[in-house]
Parts: structure tokens; sequence; C-alpha cells
């Protein structure tokens, strides 16, 4: 029996909840693939499934010391939580990790891509990591010693099954997630009411931080894209944690900044026909703004080189009324994901507009320069910013035009 079919009869075995029968073929495809840590994984699940507690811990504990040994530290850590659920007295890995920290120093912790079929993490030797020039698990950083066994202590595991939600809008942002296996989307309703996946995330990543970090409810859902295995931790621990070593919140905080960025860029028109792995990339040319109450962000008849996307906070758009000696009339408002500035990008004509900030806004600023690299991958985001420099005309010369007939 092929590698394909042995893959597809488990598939069907497990949805159809026959576990002894899936064990079978799991087990045949670990000894085809005996480096293929998925198969090995759900092997060792259904083990424990079938009550084989024993030969579930056995299993484990060879996944996880591999794990540890090629500096998946998460996935390691995951795994871990589940030997000490079946068996309290199976210390080793977390003993092993601590070793490990101490020999190798603090870049031994790499964060991860996942392994899958067609990759095998214990195919990667101890000196090919630094070639591969992944980064450190960041919330790892700077821990060893006995402050790493009191961070892995301090952390809850939750098995969650493909397509379930892990939290949805409106939850309570009281915990932050690790993914210690599997693959979790993230995603967001636009203004039209449509679903946007905003970021894929992998072993090794966090994510929650937006909710967690502001201490208020989810905006965004949290699916698990297939079975996972999530490292939570609470807000009492993160705390306790960010006393000890500071660093940790700049770590959240960043990524939480990030995240905003692609959240606001998943629901923004002008970025519709841009895939959501490339969006990611496409943050990074943009520049964080910071702007108070009432100050100008641009103005009318100055020449322009820049777009602008909101992040958080709102702008007034006005115009000068000439035939009523100059009076500046308010021809709208924008909000989270709106964009302005759009005029200097397709053309050489001064601002059209001015923008005030309306309360304390983040605006992300992006060049022409830049602007153009976008459109010369992605033709679709010009497309769409012509079509809303056209009707923000139409808009203006309605708004003229109804303020001249009243």
């Amino acid at each position: 029996m092929s590698i394909a079919d042995l893959r597809n009869k488990a598939k069907r075995a497990l949805l159809d909840g026959k576990y002894k029968r899936a064990l079978e073929f799991f087990e045949e495809l670990h000894k085809a693939e005996p480096l293929d840590v998925r198969t090995h994984v759900k092997l060792a699940e259904l083990r424990e499934k079938t009550g084989d507690t024993a030969g579930a811990v056995k299993d484990y504990l060879i996944i996880a010391h591999a794990y540890a040994e090629q500096g998946f530290v998460v996935q390691a850590i995951a795994i871990n939580k589940i030997i000490l659920r079946l068996d309290p007295s199976q210390t080793q890995v977390k003993d092993r990790l601590k070793e490990l920290c101490d020999e190798r120093g603090d870049d031994w912790a790499i964060s991860t891509i996942s392994p899958n079929d067609h990759m095998k993490a214990t195919d990667i030797s101890s000196k090919d990591h630094a070639k591969l020039s992944f980064e450190r698990t960041p919330l790892l950083s700077g821990l060893a010693g006995e402050e790493l066994e009191a961070f892995m202590d301090s952390l809850q595991l939750q098995n969650v099954a493909a397509d379930a939600y892990i939290y949805k809008e409106g939850d309570h942002g009281s915990y932050l997630y690790l993914i210690g296996m599997g693959a979790v989307r993230l995603e967001i309703q636009d203004p039209h009411g449509r679903r946007r996946v905003f970021s894929v995330l992998s072993e090794g990543d966090f994510f929650g931080e937006h909710a967690f970090m502001s201490r208020i409810s989810h905006s965004d859902a949290a699916i698990a894209e297939s079975d996972c295995s999530i490292l939570m931790m609470d807000r009492d621990t993160f705390d306790q944690w960010v006393e000890k070593y500071p660093s940790i919140q700049s770590t959240v905080e960043d990524f939480y900044r990030q995240r905003v960025l692609a959240r606001v860029l998943a629901i923004t028109p002008v970025f519709e026909g841009v895939p959501p792995d490339a969006r990611l990339a496409l943050a990074n040319k943009f520049q964080l703004k910071p702007f108070s109450n009432g100050q100008v962000v641009v103005r009318e008849g100055d020449p322009g080189q820049t777009f602008y996307l909101i992040r958080s906070g709102n702008v007034k758009v006005l115009t000068k009324d000439i035939k009523s000696g100059g009076e500046m009339i308010e021809l709208g408002s924008m909000g989270n994901g709106g964009f302005f500035g759009e005029v200097a990008l397709l053309t050489d004509k001064p601002r059209t507009a001015s923008v005030v900030a309306d309360g304390d806004a983040e605006l992300m600023e992006l060049t022409r320069e830049d602007f153009n690299a976008i459109v010369s991958t992605y033709p679709s985001v010009k497309k769409v910013v012509e079509a809303y420099q056209k009707q923000r005309v139409q808009d203006t010369i309605r708004t003229l035009m109804n303020r001249k007939s009243s």
C-alpha cells in the first residue's frame, strides 16, 4: 500500500472514530517515514486514546527530546506538558531543556517553521542551525536555568481540534497564547461584514497580544487550522514575569504593533488583492507617525509625496470653500483602516484637502517610492486607489454643491 493510501485510510479511520484501526495505519506510516514528526505525534495521541498510556509516554519522550535537541523549544515544552499530564514522574524533558540552555547559551532557542510531511525536524543537525538563520523564540530570550523551568511550569496546555475557535470576537483577552503544535489563523470582520484572514501562524508563534496588552475584549478571532496544542499564560503570571524580565513586555508590544497593522491592512479595500501572507512584508514599508488632537497631518495646497493609512484613532478631512472667503468645510471623517493622500501617489498635484487629527491618532506613512514598488507586484492596489480617488473628487464636488444650494 502506498504512503498516500495509508494516509487516506488513517484519516478516514480517525474521522469515523475508529481509533484502534487508525492506530494500525499510523504505526505503518511511522515505520515507513520514521522522521515524520507529525505522524509520530499522531501515533502517540492514538496510543493514549486506545489506553496505551505507557506507549504514548514513550513516543512523546522521543518526540520531545528530538525537538529539544534541535532547539524547537516551544514544541518541546508543549509535548512535555502532555507527558507530565500522563506521568508526572517524567521530568527528564524539562531537565534536558535547562541543560541545553546552560550549554548553548541565550541563542540556542529558535522559532520554528512547522515540520510537515516534507520537512522532518530531526533531519536538521545542530551545525546547520546557523545556516537556516532562524530567529530565537522571543518570549524565551534571556531565560535560563530555574527561570526557564518556572516559565515552563507557568504555562497551561489546551488542546484544540481543527476548525475550532480558540477565542471569538468579544471574548475577554485573559490569556497570551503560544502555539506548541499545529497552526492558527487570525480572522477579522471588515466593514462590509466579510471575514478576512489577516495572519496564519505556526508553531513557536504567539498571539492574542492585542486584547491581552490592552486589557480589552478580542476584536478578532483565532481559529485552529489543524489540531493544535496551545500554551497559555494568564494575566497574573505575565505581570510577574514582566516584573522580573521587562524585555518580555517589549517583545509582546513589538508583535502587537505588527499585528495591529496586519489587521488594518486586512480590512483596508486598497489591499484586498494582496495575499494575506504578503501583507506583513508590506507592513514593514510603512512608518509609524503619531499625531495629537488637532495636529495637521497634511495641508491643502502643499506638495505631497506620501500616502497615509489610519492604524488607530480618527481624522477629519477639510477643504477651503473659495466662494465663501476660504472658509474651511468638513468633507468627512475617517477611522481605523481609512486612508488618504492617494492623489500624491498618482499625480504631481498638490494636496487637494487638509487632514487634521481628531483626537490622538496613529498613522502609517508610505512614500511614493514604496507605493510604486508595491503596485509593480500587485497592480490591483493602484486600480483600487484610482477608483477611490475618482469617487472622492465626486464626493467633494457634491458636498460643495449642496453647501451652495443651502
